[in-house]
């Protein structure tokens, strides 16, 4: 799916639906600057994204999707919007990423995966321990490292999404204070 197929699902509607195999972080990026908020994300075994869309009505997201509509009928540069400075390089794809990551850490809160991380756990312990009573050496072994590998999960894993969390925060932060409004009345542009 090329970039003017993704931005004509991206025309005012009130929800949009993409549904998409190679391009996530495109479609990501382009919902961003045309308006939208990702609601739901759906991914396939067989590498299929589906995601829905709703437009958001704030006055920052209008000024962006005009900007953004403006550049794209102008010049076919949908990033146009976003003008990185040397010390502030974050693209809008990379932007789209970050977004994508704190929408998944949203969606599965840490007390969730925590718990299910505790469940294979335990199961994994407990189907190790009944295959070395039953003399299934190799398959004891892997669910005794399964269950070796999930409970150090369950104890570095939460502290690598608090700094995946921050990164990710951090990146949506530096790529919004890139943004620049061009504007004639300031003289030629302004933040």
């Amino acid at each position: 799916m090329k970039d003017q197929q993704i931005i004509a699902h991206f025309d005012g509607s009130s929800e949009v639906k993409v549904v998409t195999q190679t391009r996530v972080r495109p479609v990501l990026a382009i919902a961003h600057e045309f308006g939208y908020v990702m609601t739901s994300c759906r991914f396939r075994t067989t590498g299929v994204a589906s995601f829905t869309f709703v437009r958001d009505d704030g006055e920052l997201a209008r000024r962006r999707a005009a900007w953004a509509r403006y550049h794209y009928d102008i010049n076919g540069a949908w990033w146009a919007t976003a003008a990185p400075r040397p010390t502030d390089q974050v693209s809008p794809i990379a932007a789209g990423e970050a977004r994508l990551g704190l929408f998944t850490y949203k969606k599965w809160p840490v007390q969730r995966y925590l718990r299910r991380l505790a469940a294979f756990t335990a199961v994994a312990a407990l189907a190790g321990i009944w295959f070395l009573s039953t003399d299934a050496v190799e398959y004891a072994v892997l669910c005794l490292l399964a269950a070796l590998g999930a409970g150090a999960t369950m104890i570095w894993g939460p502290g690598h999404r608090a700094r995946k969390e921050v990164e990710y925060r951090q990146t949506l932060e530096a790529f919004d204070r890139q943004r620049v409004f061009w504007s004639y009345d300031d003289g030629g542009g302004g933040g």
